[in-house]
Parts: C-alpha cells; sequence; structure tokens
C-alpha cells in the first residue's frame, strides 16, 4: 500500500512540476506582449500629441479639439472614452455596432467596415 501511495504523490509531484513550468512560460509570455502594448501606447501617444500640436499650429482651438473628440465618442450613443464603430441595420433600421457578426435586433449580418 505504501508503494501504491508513493507512486501516486510521485505522479502528483510531477503534474504540479508542469503546472508550475507551463504557468512560468504564460507569465514571460504575457510580460512580453504586455511590453509590446506599451510600447505601441507610447508611439501612439507621440502621435497624437504631433497631430494636436499640429492641429493647434494651424489655428485650430484646443475647444475645438476637445468637441470634436466629445461628438465622436458620443457617435455610439455613450460617453465611455472609446470608439465603437456603428451603422445601421440594412434590415431594420436599428444603430448596431460593427464589431457584431450579426444584428442584435433581427439577426441581420452585419456588414464589417474598417476604419
Amino acid at each position: 500500500m505504501k508503494d501504491l501511495r508513493d507512486a501516486f504523490q510521485d505522479l502528483r509531484i510531477g503534474r504540479l512540476s508542469v503546472d508550475s513550468s507551463s504557468a512560468k512560460l504564460k507569465a514571460s509570455a504575457n510580460e512580453s506582449h504586455l511590453r509590446t502594448i506599451e510600447e505601441k501606447i507610447d508611439s501612439l501617444y507621440l502621435m497624437n500629441l504631433a497631430a494636436l500640436e499640429l492641429l493647434e499650429e494651424q489655428g485650430v482651438s484646443r475647444q475645438k479639439i476637445l468637441n470634436k473628440i466629445e461628438e465622436i465618442d458620443l457617435r455610439d450613443g455613450k460617453a465611455d472614452g472609446k470608439v465603437s464603430p456603428v451603422s445601421e441595420c440594412n434590415e431594420c433600421g436599428h444603430r448596431i455596432s460593427q464589431r457584431r457578426p450579426h444584428c442584435f435586433y433581427c439577426g441581420a449580418k452585419v456588414n464589417q467596415i474598417g476604419f
């Protein structure tokens, strides 16, 4: 009986070792992915800052820029700081997100349009 218990414990230890190694690999991959995302955010921030400064240099007021940001944010019906492309369903006319494959209201296929 003791041999069976020892074999079972060895099996559990082996599985835990594999699980631990797998978790370490996933953590490493997530750290790498996070660094890539941070680099992209930094790049986007720099591009947006340059665009805003160029607009101001061309005489577009900061308030006009802020108003345009608010207008774009509200296109999907909610002020949440996110861009959600919306359109009207060709079948029923409801406003729907283009991220959905089908209309929430009638089930018609949504024409997915990229930016």
